[in-house]
């Protein structure tokens, strides 16, 4: 019985060593700051949802005649990262096998 708890124990170990090598905890740069807005944003892109902190956020503004509406004068466009936006902006289509 004895044999048995150190065999778990062991293994316990062993695993905890393992994961806390394999996945380490992100650098606190790359966490959300106070003023960041965490809510999940899609890529106009790819589709991907990412918090909106960590993509690119872009605002167009749009000509008042064209809108019907004068609370639409802004078009938000967000992107997970900036060649997502360069390629949006080139007209290129998004192909996930490439």
């Amino acid at each position: 019985m004895f044999a048995v708890i150190i065999i778990i124990l062991v293994i316990w170990a062993s695993m905890w060593a393992f994961y806390k090598f394999m996945y380490p905890r992100p650098p606190k740069s790359m966490m959300p700051k106070e003023g960041d807005v965490i809510t999940p944003r899609q890529c106009n892109f790819c589709g991907n949802s990412l918090a909106e902190y960590r993509g690119v956020l872009e605002t167009k503004p749009i000509m008042a005649a064209a809108s019907d509406n004068p609370i639409d004068a802004n078009q938000e466009l967000f992107f997970c990262n900036y060649e997502h936006q360069a390629d949006f902006h080139a007209g290129k289509i998004y192909d996930p096998h490439a």
